[in-house]
């Protein structure tokens, strides 16, 4: 199962976790990590990831490798929009275009984690 989770991560606790990384990477530690990506603010996650785009991921995810032109059709939206939203999930990694221009959603699984402290 391919998988990305999103979390909410303030600046200090990001660059500490990298930092571990790194050690561990120097100490030879060869682990497979889920990706991940990551928000500094809870609303800059809701901002970027509104419900119209966890739509259109999931029909994505559904109907497999298409047009925008036919994503948009079957979620009976206007193109414009939805290449905007294309464009934007394009730019972080949660959905990819092939050579023949098609998109798709590599993840089987995409977790979004959100604490009450990380949305304060």
């Amino acid at each position: 199962m391919s998988e990305i989770t999103l979390h909410v991560t303030d600046r200090h606790r990001f660059f500490s976790e990298v930092r571990e990384l790194a050690a561990a990477l120097d100490r030879g530690e060869r682990t497979p990590a889920v990706p991940q990506l990551h928000f500094e603010r809870a609303e800059t996650l809701l901002r970027v990831l509104t419900p119209n785009r966890w739509v259109l991921l999931r029909q994505l995810r559904r109907s497999g490798p298409g047009s925008i032109r036919a994503l948009a059709a079957s979620l009976g939206r206007d193109y414009r929009g939805v290449h905007a939203d294309v464009t934007a999930l394009l730019d972080l990694g949660l959905i990819l275009r092939d050579a023949a221009g098609k998109v798709s959603v590599p993840w089987s699984r995409i977790t979004a984690e959100l604490t009450l402290e990380d949305a304060a």
